[in-house]
């Protein structure tokens, strides 16, 4: 009985985000209503209010989930590791994105939470920071770190965009490779 009530309440929470990504399409999330999203989702109101107190705290807690699995994916591994697997690291993102498009590509739209960008980068950013000690190059003080992090963060978010907003027509495989050489080459080659 648990894992029948498990696997409908999986369902109509997905049937609710597809059609917030849907409504989202065309407009700000102030001009959703409970009643146009639940509408096109075919579900009822009340079961809305089971999972979520207003459109905001839906937003919330989807961009909380992808948040969650981000901070997840760069807390594994070693150090060493990490900058030796890179591109299995960025694989893993590649494919939650590719598997999650539709959503990433609202939140990352002008119709998206842009603090979403912002916390996005903030969970790299605490990963990352352990890491500069054995990316930089020699001479590169740790002052230096928040330029390299900028340059690495913000060109990522543009390259998921710009992916995911043409439709993710290259293959997952091909963007991680991408990414990690365009991110060797430019800053962690020594």
């Amino acid at each position: 009985m648990e894992r029948k009530e498990d696997r409908r309440s999986r369902r109509t929470k997905k049937l609710l985000v597809q059609a917030l990504t849907e409504l989202m399409e065309k407009k700000s999330i102030s001009e959703i209503t409970v009643k146009e999203l639940t509408d096109l989702a075919d579900v009822n109101r009340g079961t809305f209010y089971i999972y979520y107190r207003d459109i905001y705290d839906m937003l919330e807690q989807i961009e909380n989930s992808i948040l969650e699995m981000i901070r997840e994916m760069v807390a594994e591994g070693e150090e060493g590791e990490i900058v030796q697997e890179t591109k299995a690291y960025l694989l893993k993102l590649f494919s939650y994105i590719e598997e999650n498009q539709g959503i990433v590509r609202i939140l990352l739209s002008e119709n998206g939470d842009m603090n979403f960008l912002h916390r996005m980068n903030e969970v790299v950013r605490e990963r990352s920071r352990k890491l500069w000690p054995v990316l930089r190059k020699p001479g590169e003080s740790d002052s230096d770190f928040e330029y390299h992090y900028s340059f690495i963060s913000f060109g990522l978010a543009g390259l998921i965009r710009t992916w995911v907003h043409g439709g993710c027509k290259e293959s997952r495989e091909y963007m991680a490779e991408l990414t990690d050489r365009m991110a060797r080459n430019g800053l962690w080659q020594k």
